[in-house]
């Protein structure tokens, strides 16, 4: 385009910057929302696989509101209760009145409920009121906490915690069909990304196993077999501690194995 002035030609040359998509658009991750649908529409597994892959590749580049909304996703769907209080804390105490927070101080409420603490479902409840006195998650824990105030909190019985070491996972003691529960490091479409987990965890010494589960097109990467959940979640601590990220199953009966790093010991 030509723009004449004071008798001088002056070339304006009108340039399209084209703003990039998304990281998430860009991968294979997929959008939050598009992981949201996964989780609404029963489709765990692969909203877990999604959500694991844009927590990998886009979080670095996200929004301060789709970390929160990633963070409230993984609380709603990680298997491991500590995983998802740590998550809700988070939204807590990093996002004051975020778009997730009052959502996540219900679910914490519930949690204390659970757990019979007293003082910390009141805690909740309070801010609940306190600072989201609009809120429609506000009138469901008000509903909720009607309901549950008709009948005694339930009993919890803590029994004893065995001690599980990385050697507790042997396979050679886990074909019992008592053992249900195990231990999963990630869900995979791509076979690569699922060998590549498996190879990181075989260095660090984890009897880990690629398998594949009815109904599921993933590529699931498991470690340990254990007769209870209580078991497998102490086994997950200390495989988080080692930096994966776990969360507990109890599927283990229905997996198909496609690769195993056991070692048979000699006899």
């Amino acid at each position: 385009m030509i723009i004449r002035s004071g008798g001088i030609k002056t070339m304006v040359v009108a340039i399209s910057l084209l703003a990039p998509l998304p990281v998430a658009a860009q991968t294979d991750a997929g959008t939050l929302p598009e992981i949201e649908e996964l989780a609404l529409t029963g489709r765990a597994d692969e909203a877990r696989a999604a959500l694991l892959a844009w927590w990998e590749e886009s979080r670095g580049l996200a929004s301060r509101e789709e970390l929160q909304h990633a963070l409230w996703l993984r609380g709603r769907l990680t298997i491991d209760p500590s995983q998802a209080v740590r998550d809700f804390q988070r939204l807590v105490v990093e996002y004051p009145f975020g778009p997730f927070t009052d959502r996540a101080l219900y679910r914490l409420a519930q949690e204390a409920y659970e757990r019979r603490d007293t003082e910390e479902f009141e805690r909740h409840m309070a801010s609940l009121s306190r600072d989201y006195p609009g809120s429609s998650v506000l009138a469901d824990a008000e509903a909720w906490v009607r309901g549950v105030q008709l009948a005694p909190p339930p009993l919890v019985v803590r029994a004893a915690i065995p001690e599980v070491t990385l050697e507790d996972q042997d396979d050679a003691v886990m074909q019992s069909d008592t053992t249900r529960y195990s231990v999963q490091l990630g869900a995979f479409s791509n076979e690569g990304r699922a060998s590549a987990l498996f190879d990181l965890a075989r260095a660090a010494d984890l009897n880990v196993r690629l398998v594949r589960m009815p109904g599921s097109s993933l590529i699931h990467v498991r470690v340990g077999r254990f007769g209870t959940s209580m078991e497998a979640t102490v086994f997950s601590r200390r495989v988080t501690g080692l930096g994966f990220t776990a969360a507990v199953v109890r599927d283990t009966r229905d997996e198909e194995r496609v690769r195993s790093s056991f070692r048979v010991p000699n006899i």
